[in-house]
C-alpha cells in the first residue's frame, strides 16, 4: 500500500499533474520583484539578459507551451544564440534529439522516441520542436532514467545501486536539506497530512530532489562546454520554481544568472507567491498578446 502511494505521490507533484484551480482573472504577465503587471516586451528583455530561462508548465495546458515558444521567438528574432533543455526527455535520448535537430529523422518516427519518453500529447509540444528543428537549436534531454526515479520514489535514494548512482549526471545529489523539501510540504500539506508520514514523503522528496538536481546538473554540463548559447529549460512548474532547479544549479557551483516565469495554477497564484518562488507570473494572457 506505501508503494501505492507513494507512486501516487510522485505523479502528483513530479509530473506537474496538479489542479489548476481558476487562474488570476488578472490577464498578463506580474513581475515579481516589485509585484508590478507588464507587458511581454518587458519579460523577453529580462530573459535576454539571463544565462538560463526556466519556464515552467503543467504539462496538459497548451497555453503554457504557447508561452514557452512565445520567449523562444523572442530570442530568436534577436538573433540570440540558444539551446533549449527538455524535462520531457530522458538522457539516453539524447543521440535521437541531435538526430531530430539536424533533420536526420522523420518526424513520425521521432512521434515515436517522444512516446517513449514521455506520456503526454506530442501534439502539445510539437510547435516547440518543429520551431528547433527548423532553426537548427541544439535540444538537450534533461531528465534522469525512469526507472531510477520510480526507484527512488518507492524505496528511497539507499536503493540504488552503486552503478545506478554512478550513471547518474555529475554533480547530482539526493540531499534533502534543501528548501524544496519544505516548499512542498507546504504546498501539498492537506494531501501529506492524509498518508503515512516518515519514510513515504522522503522517498517522494528524494525523487524529486534527484531529478531537480540531475537536471540542473545536465544545464550545468551543456553551458560550461557551450558558454556562447543562452540555456532555455522547459519544465514543470515544481521543477522550475526558483528553490527547484535554479537552487540546485547553486549548490552544483553554478555562477549562471537565471529567469523563472510560471504560469499561475491553484497552488501558486501572484497573489501567494513572491520573487522567491518566481521573477514572472504568468496569468490568463489574451489570445494574442504575445
Amino acid at each position: 500500500m506505501s508503494a501505492t502511494i507513494a507512486a501516487r505521490l510522485f505523479l502528483i507533484v513530479a509530473l506537474s499533474v496538479v489542479l489548476q484551480g481558476e487562474a488570476s482573472a488578472a490577464a498578463g504577465f506580474a513581475r515579481m520583484s516589485d509585484r508590478q503587471n507588464v507587458n511581454f516586451s518587458q519579460l523577453a528583455s529580462d530573459a535576454e539578459r539571463a544565462d538560463v530561462v526556466l519556464i515552467g508548465e503543467v504539462h496538459d495546458n497548451k497555453a503554457h507551451h504557447d508561452l514557452q515558444a512565445a520567449v523562444i521567438r523572442s530570442l530568436l528574432a534577436k538573433k540570440i544564440p540558444i539551446a533549449i533543455g527538455f524535462e520531457t526527455m530522458q538522457a539516453e535520448s539524447q543521440k535521437q534529439l541531435d538526430d531530430w535537430t539536424q533533420g536526420r529523422v522523420s518526424e513520425e518516427d521521432f512521434k515515436k522516441v517522444f512516446a517513449a519518453n514521455w506520456t503526454y500529447d506530442w501534439n502539445l509540444y510539437r510547435d516547440i520542436f518543429i520551431l528547433a528543428r527548423d532553426n537548427r537549436i541544439p535540444l538537450i534531454a534533461l531528465n534522469l532514467p525512469k526507472e531510477i526515479v520510480k526507484k527512488v520514489s518507492r524505496k528511497g535514494y539507499q536503493s540504488l545501486s552503486e552503478q545506478e548512482r554512478k550513471n547518474l549526471p555529475k554533480g547530482t545529489t539526493c540531499d534533502l536539506n534543501n528548501p524544496h523539501t519544505e516548499f512542498l510540504k507546504k504546498s501539498f500539506k492537506e494531501l501529506f497530512q492524509n498518508v503515512a508520514s516518515g519514510r513515504i514523503f522522503s522517498y517522494f522528496c528524494e525523487a524529486q530532489t534527484l531529478r531537480n538536481s540531475g537536471m540542473a546538473s545536465n544545464i550545468k554540463e551543456y553551458t560550461l562546454k557551450h558558454p556562447e548559447r543562452k540555456f532555455i529549460a522547459l519544465a514543470g512548474i515544481w521543477h522550475a520554481v526558483k528553490n527547484a532547479i535554479p537552487e540546485q544549479l547553486e549548490r552544483n557551483g553554478s555562477k549562471l544568472t537565471s529567469l523563472v516565469i510560471l504560469p499561475e495554477i491553484a497552488e501558486l497564484r501572484r497573489e501567494n507567491a513572491t520573487a522567491a518562488e518566481a521573477d514572472y507570473m504568468v496569468g490568463g494572457a489574451p489570445e494574442g498578446s504575445f
